[in-house]
């Protein structure tokens, strides 16, 4: 690119600079769409995202963080822009939360808008901001601590087909200037946006619902419920040393919050505009205008609106038993087609000197889900594959069942959205060749997406709902270097011997309590837990459509419980630690629902 010809615009949030250097000709769309946060202040660090022109006339775009993108039109270029920006800044951010939300403010407090894309964010954000009042943002806001007080970034506002058109409408938008993006459209409100350093106390969290036709419904939330939905908008948690949880839990028992669906923006004049008002306006703490709050259901009535009868499809056969092969290559499912596609190609296609020694299974937890018929396909193309449909358990305990269709002496069971290394598998197989009578239970680094960064370990302390934080060892920085022993790590994958595999908990339930339970049942059997540097993985942990199965505190908790009672372990630290997360309320009441199922002392 011509230096000459081009010019950097800086882009600042927070401590993080991203430069976006680019030709004339959008430079000052560029300067409008991020105009509250330009910066004359390059750094060092700053990454810089790169826009050229072809000689066909269209661009292409470049940065550190993604590969370069080409034959974008201009408006196709405004919408990656956009998204390299906000990718850039969120990457390295390590000195707060970073919410996928949007804000709006009233006086002194502020409203966080959070939830799914499509869920609607940003035109509720306009009509906000139509009603006097001011934008912060409808992509990011910052938890720079646990004062639940909240950091915009007021790029301009990015609307969907059908929403542009209505937003256009509101007085605060009507003769604005304003840009297509691809198919979306750029737009930016009348009314006052905040400074980009000013952070505004959360009054109200908002979790909103777009459904076209839809009456307008309020249910409230809990503290809790509140944080489980928080905890899936965090962008960096990889970054934070206890992935953000305590901020979001403050945040979450701070503020009050509500769901909120409707179907057309005149439902909610003068009804949410002065519920919020009143909200912000009042002297009450969290807890008492969560009572008042109480006065909508907690959840929509099943008599409101029918719940839709899930469709279920013919469970397939299971695939017939082959002849063995030194490793089986195992994981569990539900619904999730795609990630089991893409790792058993990657596997395929990055591995092909171990496919005679290792044979594929895959455990269907959901055999009369939607993915079933393609995942029993999947045999037709891949000779050494066989699909096992299970639904006599579900959650983390399915794991039990990759162990028990096994027919290899070694089983690697891997989470069905990983990547391993080229050569990782081989040199695994090759150190089963040496411990053909091993006890231990094995792992490796987890590789960040940044493709750099590893993860060898879990600590072994209570953070954000979980036992355990990510952790390095620098012992596994060279590839090559010889196993160690770890405390615990996360089981995106990991492999053992078959038949000293220990079970989970046949009581366990959902989701969560694993890490730590499993390492130490191997140590009291007399293995041990060994990180092995060269056996790295790459996991998908953004789950932007959602997950399809239930993830919830009381099951996470209830599995906690389980687990170290059963493994002799002291239980006093798990109900200090969802007493300061939970409050003591929500968390006395989950602990009692155990202790009475179970009549397991929780003191």
């Amino acid at each position: 690119m011509d230096a000459v010809a081009s010019k950097t615009l800086w882009v600042k949030l927070h401590d993080q600079i991203v430069g976006v250097r680019c030709v004339p000709a959008i430079s000052s769309t560029v300067k409008w769409i991020f105009k509250d946060n330009l910066t004359g202040e390059p750094s060092a660090r700053a990454c810089t995202i790169d826009v050229s022109v072809q000689d066909d006339g269209l661009f292409s775009l470049s940065s550190r963080n993604a590969e370069t993108v080409s034959d974008l039109t201009e408006g196709d270029l405004l919408t990656f822009v956009m998204e390299a920006v906000v990718r850039d800044l969120v990457t390295d951010l390590a000195s707060a939360v970073a919410l996928h939300a949007g804000a709006v403010a009233w006086g002194d407090k502020a409203i966080l808008l959070a939830g799914e894309s499509g869920a609607g964010k940003s035109s509720l954000t306009s009509w906000f901001s139509a009603r006097g009042f001011d934008y912060l943002t409808d992509e990011v806001v910052l938890l720079t601590d646990d004062t639940a007080k909240l950091l915009g970034f007021p790029r301009a506002l990015v609307l969907k087909p059908g929403a542009a058109e209505r937003v256009a409408e509101f007085p605060n938008f009507r003769n604005e200037i304003t840009f297509a993006a691809g198919e979306h459209t750029l737009m930016r409100p009348q009314s006052a946006t905040r400074s980009p350093t000013e952070r505004s106390q959360c009054g109200l969290i908002i979790f909103p619902e777009f459904k076209r036709g839809s009456d307008l419904k309020i249910h409230s939330l809990s503290s809790a419920e509140t944080l489980a939905r928080l905890v899936g908008c965090n962008l960096n948690a990889r970054n934070l040393p206890d992935g953000g949880f305590r901020a979001i839990a403050q945040l979450a028992r701070k503020a009050p919050a509500i769901g909120l669906r409707y179907g057309e923006f005149g439902q909610l004049d003068g009804t949410v505009d002065e519920l919020a008002r009143l909200l912000l306006e009042g002297n009450q703490n969290a807890d008492q205008k969560r009572r008042f709050l109480s006065i909508f259901p907690r959840r929509e009535g099943a008599a409101a609106e029918p719940a839709q009868k899930e469709k279920t499809f013919p469970i397939p056969a299971p695939t017939p038993r082959k002849e063995p092969r030194k490793l089986t290559i195992g994981m569990a499912t539900y619904d999730d087609y795609d990630g089991v596609y893409f790792s058993l190609q990657a596997l395929r296609m990055y591995h092909p000197e171990i496919l005679d020694r290792t044979d594929f299974l895959v455990v269907d937890n959901h055999p009369d889900g939607p993915c079933s018929e393609s995942l029993k396909l999947l045999e037709t193309h891949i000779s050494n594959y066989r699909y096992v449909p299970s639904n006599t358990r579900a959650g983390t305990a399915i794991r039990d069942a990759v162990f028990e269709e096994a027919t290899g002496k070694f089983v690697m069971c891997m989470d069905c959205h990983v990547f391993l290394e080229p050569g990782a598998i081989a040199k695994l197989l090759d150190y089963f060749d040496t411990n053909p009578d091993t006890r231990d239970l094995v792992q490796g680094p987890l590789v960040y997406d940044d493709l750099t960064k590893l993860a060898t370990h879990f600590e072994p302390a209570w953070r954000g709902g979980m036992y355990g934080y990510w952790g390095t060892d620098e012992r596994a920085v060279h590839v090559d270097a010889p196993p160690f022993d770890i405390p615990m790590q996360g089981l995106g994958l990991f492999a053992c011997r078959r038949t000293v595999w220990p079970g989970f908990n046949p009581l366990f339930r959902g989701f969560g309590g694993e890490e730590g339970y499993i390492h130490e049942k191997f140590r009291q059997r007399g293995g041990r837990t060994l990180c092995l540097p060269f056996l790295r993985w790459l996991h998908r942990f953004q789950r932007p459509m959602g997950t399809p199965y239930r993830n919830i505190w009381e099951d996470r908790i209830r599995n906690y419980m389980l687990g170290f009672h059963e493994l002799g372990l002291p239980t006093a630290e798990i109900k200090e630690h969802f007493r300061e997360l939970l409050g003591a309320g929500p968390a006395d009441r989950i602990f009692d629902d155990i202790e009475r199922e179970f009549s397991i002392s929780v003191l």
